[in-house]
């Protein structure tokens, strides 16, 4: 039977809440009024005892599920001994540095550790401006870095404008194949969109450009996965203008798309990795990873100079957290698992395109999987915002929880659960069927 929600206790808590916390958190925390008490494995329970089918990972960070037991004994053995020492060394910082250059890229092998994405990506801009002595960026339409300054900057679409100017990127056309820029078709388009990047760098100005940052797959930006050999030019475009080449992987990485890194399926290698929400199963560390020479390069990697300090990062609970996120990951083999669902999904959902007039598109990799709502198929016209709010609330009501246009659930997620779960999706998209857009 259906929940009715918020049940009781919730209205409470949040009522109480609200007394003291600002809106506008989330819209959708606010758009149903929850208080999350418990979690275990791939579910969890509201203040009034319902039980929730976690296809969302927290926000794509309970990578090992809710309070995995082999992340919980990590952080029982750390939290006797120490929490907090600021940037000295500890033992289980080194030994995360060493599982991670044993499964990253080559040459990605110097590491810097923060407590969130945005804080992150402005670290790797740091650095790279650093190592280039140039501080102009370019990043790609649809993406998403964060909401400080350089990182909201980044990302042109998904943050208002009204906090203010943005500063120093140059902006290429991401390759939406859904939605191409150029109105063209893959492959006969020959990557136009790419090749545009070459003039739009070329119109930037006389300023020297320091590297371009972008996402493998757009997670905010509706899970956009670029057609093959897309990465690879502009990646060549870049390196003829001695540009650097970020990776934020910081939604995709840690097994996410069924590869260590969503960077592996596209031939491409980076001199610079951000990564972090699946890293500490739910605990906050991120981490910027790249070439020795750019992340020591003066001055942020300079002793005594501050470029790369951060109070938090790095700290022995975080790194027990993401040495136990790890050793479970591998020990359970999630990644064999994410891959292995990720077809499974791409069978079940790649029907609904022409079974539903509502939905346009899908696609994805791995546990990361989008689906694209449409009122008419020809013309692609985006379906309102409160189609997806009304998705959200079904499964919500039928015990599934969702990020909007998203399914990224735990990476060790059985495939009954994963079905159990689409079963509902499936359901409010027939019901949303019935209703005129």
């Amino acid at each position: 039977m259906p929940y009715n929600l918020p049940g009781k206790r919730s209205q409470e808590g949040w009522e109480a809440d609200l007394k003291y916390v600002v809106t506008g958190r989330s819209s959708v925390a606010e758009s149903v009024p929850l208080v999350i008490e418990r979690g275990e494995g791939v579910y969890f329970w509201d203040a009034d005892g319902n039980r929730y089918l976690d296809f969302s990972a927290g926000i794509l960070t309970a990578s090992t599920g809710h309070c995995h037991p082999h992340v919980i004994k990590r952080l029982q053995e750390q939290v006797p001994l120490l929490w907090h020492v600021y940037a000295f060394p500890t033992p289980q910082r080194a030994r995360l540095c060493e599982m991670l250059t044993e499964h990253l890229p080559p040459q990605i092998d110097t590491f810097c550790f923060y407590t969130g994405g945005s804080e992150t990506i402005e670290a790797a801009t740091r650095a790279c401006s650093s190592y280039r002595k140039a501080y102009l960026f370019a990043s790609m339409t649809h993406g998403y870095h964060g909401r400080t300054l350089i990182s909201r900057s980044l990302g042109p679409s998904l943050l208002n404008k009204v906090y203010g100017p943005t500063v120093n990127v140059c902006h290429l056309p991401y390759p939406y194949c859904y939605r191409c820029p150029l109105k063209l078709q893959y492959p006969s388009c020959g990557l136009a969109c790419i090749e545009l990047a070459d003039d739009l760098l070329q119109g930037s100005g006389h300023e020297p450009l320091a590297a371009l940052i972008f996402e493998p797959i757009a997670g905010a930006g509706g899970v956009l996965v670029p057609p093959p050999g897309a990465w690879q030019r502009l990646v060549e475009i870049c390196r003829k203008r001695e540009m650097l080449i970020i990776a934020d992987e910081v939604l995709t990485g840690v097994g996410r798309t069924g590869k260590f890194m969503a960077i592996e399926h596209f031939g491409v290698q980076p001199d610079v990795m951000t990564f972090g929400k699946g890293l500490g199963s739910g605990f906050p560390i991120m981490c910027l990873a790249g070439r020795r020479d750019i992340i020591s390069s003066y001055p942020f990697g300079e002793v005594g100079e501050g470029g790369a300090s951060t109070s938090y990062g790095g700290n022995p609970l975080g790194a027990a957290a993401a040495l136990g996120t790890l050793e479970a990951m591998f020990a359970e083999h999630m990644i064999e698992n994410a891959a292995r669902l990720g077809e499974e999904i791409r069978a079940r959902l790649t029907p609904w395109v022409e079974k539903y007039r509502v939905v346009g598109d899908v696609r994805g990799l791995g546990l990361l999987w989008g689906i694209e709502l449409v009122t008419d198929k020809t013309s692609k016209e985006p379906y309102p915002a409160w189609g997806w709010e009304q998705i959200y609330h079904d499964c919500l009501n039928n015990g599934v929880r969702l990020v909007p246009n998203r399914i990224c659930p735990p990476l060790n997620i059985t495939s009954a659960q994963l079905h159990q779960g689409l079963d509902v999706i499936e359901a409010t998209i027939q019901a949303l069927e019935k209703k005129p857009a």
